[in-house]
C-alpha cells in the first residue's frame, strides 16, 4: 500500500512541474523527515562548499513571481492568527519556570539584483552537533538555492520561515505589495515541497514522513527588521507569526571576530529564559560559524536548550511589541532611505 501511495505522489508531483495548473494537495506537516533527508542526499551532498558563501552582485534584476497555481494555493491556505499571536514577537516567556530555551535564527535574504550565498559552515556545524535552528528564507533565495532549501525543509533539526520575496523594506512598501512579497515566498516554498515529492528518492518515504514536513511556513521575519502597523497586520492576516529577536549577533559587522559574537550572544541570551538570536547564513554574516562552538556548548552547560522558533512559541507566552526595531523603538530608521531599500522592491 505504501508503495502505491508513493507512486501516486511521484506521478502527481511530476505532472505539476510540467504544468501551471493547480495540483492535487500533498499531506500537511510537522517538522522534517530524517527518512526523506537521508534518502535524497548523501552526507557528501549535504556537506557545503566554501565557495557557496560568495554573493554575486549587480545581476539583472529578477522579479518573476512563482507559478499562479502556487500563489493561489498559498492564498487559499492562509488563515488569520488569533490576537494572542499577533505583534512583533521578540522573545517568549516559557510556561515552565525552570525552562531555559534559545531559538537560533539565521536569515537567508536575497535582493532582486543579486544571488546571495549559502554559509555551509553554519549549517554543517549545526547539523553535525544536533543543534536546532530556524532559517528565514527569502522566496528568491529559495528559488536560486532550491537544493539547499529543500535540504533545510526536510531536515528535522531545522525549519524554514518566510523572509519576503526580495528583502523589501515592508515599512515603506504599500500593503498590497507587501502582501505579494509574503505570499510569493509562501508559494515558492510550496513549489519546492512539491518538487521534492516528485523525486524518486522520496517516493518510498510514505505519507507519514510527508506529514512531518510542514505544508507551509508559519513564521515570518520582516526584512531589515522593519514593519508598519499595516504590514504587521498583513503578515498576521496571512497566518504568519512575526518573529523579531531579543539578541542581535551583529555578524554582518566585518570588524568583529568570533569571540565578540560569542560574548554578545552569551550576554543577550542570559537576560531571557526564551531568547531569540538573529544571525545570517547567506554570506552576509562574518565569523558566524566560528562563533557557534564558542557559545552553544557554553549555554548547553548552563542548562539552555536549543529549539526552533515554532517550538519556542509553543512553550509559553510571546513577548511582543506593536512595532519592529532592532534593540529599541526607532533604531532602524536608517533602512528607510531610498538608497538602502531600493534593491528589494
Amino acid at each position: 500500500m505504501i508503495a502505491v501511495v508513493a507512486l501516486f505522489l511521484t506521478l502527481t508531483a511530476s505532472a505539476v512541474l510540467a504544468s501551471d495548473s493547480a495540483p492535487a494537495p500533498l499531506p500537511t506537516g510537522g517538522q522534517g523527515s530524517a527518512a526523506i533527508l537521508s534518502a535524497c542526499w548523501t552526507p557528501e551532498q549535504l556537506a557545503g562548499r566554501a565557495e557557496e558563501r560568495l554573493i554575486q552582485r549587480r545581476l539583472k534584476p529578477d522579479r518573476a513571481p512563482p507559478p499562479d497555481w502556487a500563489v493561489a494555493e498559498a492564498r487559499a491556505a492562509a488563515h488569520p492568527l488569533p490576537q494572542t499571536q499577533r505583534g512583533s514577537i521578540r522573545a517568549v516567556e516559557p510556561a515552565d519556570p525552570q525552562a531555559r530555551l534559545v531559538a537560533l535564527t539565521f536569515d537567508l535574504c536575497e535582493q532582486a539584483g543579486e544571488r546571495a550565498g549559502y554559509d555551509a559552515g553554519v549549517v554543517d556545524w549545526l547539523r553535525g552537533h544536533g543543534v536546532k535552528a530556524t532559517f528565514f528564507a527569502g522566496g528568491k533565495w529559495m528559488r536560486t538555492h532550491a537544493e539547499r532549501a529543500m535540504q533545510l525543509m526536510a531536515d528535522p533539526l531545522f525549519e524554514l520561515g518566510n523572509h519576503g520575496w526580495t528583502h523589501a523594506n515592508l515599512r515603506t512598501t504599500p500593503r498590497s505589495a507587501a502582501r505579494d512579497q509574503i505570499l510569493d515566498t509562501q508559494a515558492q516554498y510550496g513549489v519546492l515541497r512539491r518538487e521534492l515529492a516528485g523525486r524518486a528518492c522520496a517516493a518510498g518515504a510514505g505519507r507519514d514522513d510527508w506529514a512531518r514536513i510542514p505544508a507551509w511556513p508559519s513564521l515570518f521575519r520582516f526584512p531589515y527588521g522593519t514593519c508598519s502597523a499595516e504590514t504587521l497586520s498583513e503578515a498576521a492576516d496571512l497566518g504568519l507569526a512575526s518573529i523579531q529577536w531579543s539578541v542581535v549577533s551583529a555578524d554582518p559587522d566585518k570588524s568583529q571576530d568570533a569571540q565578540a559574537i560569542a560574548r554578545t550572544v552569551l550576554a543577550g541570551v542570559r537576560r531571557h529564559r526564551g531568547a531569540i538570536v538573529v544571525a545570517h547564513a547567506n554570506g552576509r554574516g562574518w565569523h558566524t560559524a566560528e562563533a557557534l562552538p564558542l557559545f552553544v556548548p557554553q549555554l548547553q552547560a548552563e542548562g539552555y536548550r536549543f529549539v526552533t522558533a515554532s517550538e519556542l512559541l509553543a512553550a509559553g507566552q510571546p513577548v511582543a511589541a506593536d512595532t519592529c526595531y532592532e534593540l529599541r523603538p526607532g533604531d532602524n530608521r536608517r533602512y528607510d532611505k531610498p538608497q538602502v531599500r531600493g534593491g528589494g522592491q
